[in-house]
């Protein structure tokens, strides 16, 4: 999957290299497809490294515009709440 220069910076903030950037890459076949009712972007929750991260994708979902981790309370909470669609769960 391509990535923007937004997300490959994101990524080097996070110290994501190396070859912790190929296992994140690797990671993200596995993740759980989602629609943000709040914004319209489709995005991915990939458990990495024993945490989620958000990964939001274009609208062709070819490329990861940017990406960031969070906690499992804050993806309970948007799924719960309506906020996220899971289109394949």
């Amino acid at each position: 999957m391509e990535l923007t220069r937004h997300a490959i910076d994101k990524l080097e903030t996070y110290g994501i290299q190396g070859d912790r950037f190929q296992s994140w890459l690797a990671a993200l076949p596995a993740g759980e497809v989602f629609q943000d009712l709040t914004s319209g972007a489709v995005g991915l929750v990939v458990r990495w490294e024993e945490r989620p991260w958000i990964v939001i994708l274009s609208e062709d979902r070819a490329k990861v515009v940017t990406t960031y981790p969070t906690d499992e309370r804050a993806v309970t909470n948007r799924r719960g709440g309506g906020r996220w669609i899971f289109l394949n769960s």
